[in-house]
């Protein structure tokens, strides 16, 4: 084993290229650095292959390293790869194509294994020493050789040029990492013309693989200074295939240039259209376009084709500031049919509006008209009972005063009749008044009402000084209609009249969930269990039949139930249950 100067720079090539390959494996996810790993690779095995060789002093081992260094013919392939990758380009070459470029290498290979009995490769191999490199061999190059040179420059040339025409096309901080990578690639290209047309002056040493070394330098400085692989282009084609939205080139000429995928699908074109004067177009576009007229502003128009609405946008294409100078024209074209569709749905709706806001004025003005018409008929009733209410009390006065004078004046007579006249002269009297205070019942809205201010009034006063009340509620405001105190006058009354002998009255109340149970009770001979809803019926009773029948009905304009549900024999118990909202107590009330 022999050490070189020659041994060495192979050694920095190889630690270059591995530390690069070391990279561009933390992100093998993307096309790009995957291809770039790739090449550093296939650097790293032409310069380990080489340095093997170099430092071996056996010519046999020398020439095993000699023939697996062919795979060194993979590089150039790799290296055209990258730059199409690299430049976005990757995804217009098929696998396959990359697959083909391999056959060479594959051929150098199997003619490198079997060089000594052909001649293709190496005809004739010296053995010289040198102070560079020690002990080497000088391969005298056969004509296979010549088609390795010619197909890798090849390869070198086609990735040089999709280098510099990216270079052009590209803005200038891509443009600088395209040259930086062509200027990187120029280091092995000029090592190899060298080495193939003046081998023998250089006594058979290869630099090329240690030119990877300046290579490797530069991409160092790519990736820290220029943000290389960070900062990668974007293909402007791969961005116009990809793309929702229809796009058509047309030229000064007015000639179809360019047409993408999503156009072709919108308009139902096929790509034999490039080439084409925009007249095949003329059923879908805008007037601007076909007709040749001014488009130096953008210019809208939405066309329904098929079950589809299109919309198209017209921009001068334009390389002078000046808006009088353009080289063509961008038609986009956008899929607007949801957006179309809610518009006409919208329009529908609004239409279906108006119809129904027109039959609600006349509804509304019909139901006005109506309710001034009920508010005249209900005027002249309230009026005709009122008259008619008075006319009768006013009779029914009449027959009470002749029936007492009657009763004065023939005390022979049968007092049984009178009194029943009597009675029935105050039944109708009292009907009469229920009437009144039943058409009152509701006319005005209810209020919020003190129970503690009901057994003030003077009827309640009245009727109190009959029976002893007692209340264990104070400071309790009930929400309901303005008779609310007929509720309390009535069963006052019912105790007085009916109660059987009752004496005591205590109202009292209790929280029941998130209502309120207002009670009232007495001493009396109470309502028989089969007679406990009856009550409330109209009509039912040994008086008028009213009292009850009453109080339930001012009760439920409001929402307030009521109930008996005391015990036969021991006195009523009428339970007022008011809901949730429909009471509250003052701030120093006892509940």
């Amino acid at each position: 084993m022999q050490f070189s100067l020659y041994a060495g720079l192979l050694l920095l090539s190889c630690l270059v290229s591995i530390a690069l390959a070391g990279y561009a494996s933390h992100r093998t996810s993307d096309k790009v650095m995957r291809a770039f790993l790739f090449l550093m690779l296939g650097v790293f095995l032409w310069s380990f292959t080489y340095l093997l060789e170099a430092v071996s002093t056996s010519i046999e081992y020398k020439l095993v390293w000699a023939v697996l260094s062919v795979t060194d013919l993979i590089v150039p392939v790799l290296f055209l790869n990258f730059v199409l990758q690299f430049s976005r380009l990757g995804n217009r070459i098929p696998p396959v194509a990359l697959a083909l470029l391999m056959i060479i290498p594959a051929i150098s290979f199997l003619l490198a294994v079997t060089f000594p009995f052909h001649g293709l490769v190496w005809p004739e191999i010296y053995v010289v020493q040198s102070m560079l490199a020690g002990i080497s061999l000088i391969y005298i190059h056969g004509a296979w050789y010549w088609v390795e040179i010619v197909y890798s420059f090849l390869l070198y040339f086609a990735a040089a040029g999709v280098l510099l025409h990216s270079v052009i096309r590209s803005p200038p901080v891509y443009a600088v990492q395209m040259w930086l990578i062509f200027v990187s690639s120029l280091f092995p290209f000029i090592s190899s013309l060298l080495y193939a047309l003046a081998s023998p002056i250089f006594l058979g040493i290869d630099f090329t693989p240690i030119s990877f070394t300046v290579t490797g330098l530069i991409f160092i400085y790519a990736i820290t200074r220029y943000l290389l692989f960070d900062l990668i282009p974007v293909a402007h084609e791969q961005i116009l295939i990809d793309m929702q939205e229809g796009v058509i080139v047309i030229d000064e000429r007015d000639r179809i240039v360019e047409i993408n995928p999503a156009a072709g699908t919108m308009l139902s074109l096929s790509m034999d259209v490039i080439g084409s004067h925009i007249s095949v177009l003329s059923p879908f576009l805008p007037s601007c376009v076909t007709e040749g007229q001014d488009c130096s502003l953008p210019e809208n128009q939405i066309s329904h084709i098929g079950d589809r609405w299109i919309e198209f946008r017209v921009y001068p294409i334009q390389t002078d500031k000046s808006l009088a100078k353009g080289e063509g024209r961008i038609l986009l074209c956008i899929d607007v049919t949801e957006r179309e569709l809610s518009k006409l749905d919208l329009q529908s709706r609004n239409e279906q509006l108006e119809t129904m806001n027109l039959q609600l004025e006349h509804e509304v003005t019909e139901r006005r008209a109506a309710e001034q018409s009920l508010r005249l008929v209900n005027k002249k009733l309230n009026l005709l009972t009122s008259i008619t209410r008075h006319d009768i009390l006013n009779w029914v006065t009449v027959v009470n005063g002749y029936s007492r004078m009657l009763e004065d004046s023939y005390p022979e007579s049968d007092p049984a009749y009178l009194k029943k006249i009597l009675q029935a002269g105050e039944s109708i009297g009292e009907i009469i008044s229920f009437t009144g205070v039943y058409e009152e019942m509701g006319s005005q809205a209810p209020q919020w009402i003190s129970i503690d201010m009901i057994f003030v009034e003077p009827d309640i006063t009245q009727l109190s000084s009959k029976i002893s009340v007692t209340r264990d509620v104070s400071g309790l405001f009930v929400y309901a209609d303005l008779m609310f105190s007929k509720v309390f006058y009535n069963l006052l009354d019912n105790s007085i009249r009916h109660g059987g002998g009752a004496s005591q009255v205590r109202i009292s109340g209790f929280h029941s969930g998130q209502n309120y149970c207002l009670v009232y009770e007495d001493n009396g001979c109470g309502i028989p269990d089969n007679e406990k809803e009856l009550v409330f019926k109209q009509g039912h009773g040994k008086n008028t039949g009213l009292g009850l029948f009453l109080i339930r009905e001012i009760l439920d304009i409001t929402g307030i139930g009521i109930k008996e549900c005391g015990v036969f024999g021991e006195g009523a118990r009428f339970e007022i249950l008011i809901p949730e909202g429909g009471f509250r107590f003052n701030s120093s009330s006892s509940k």
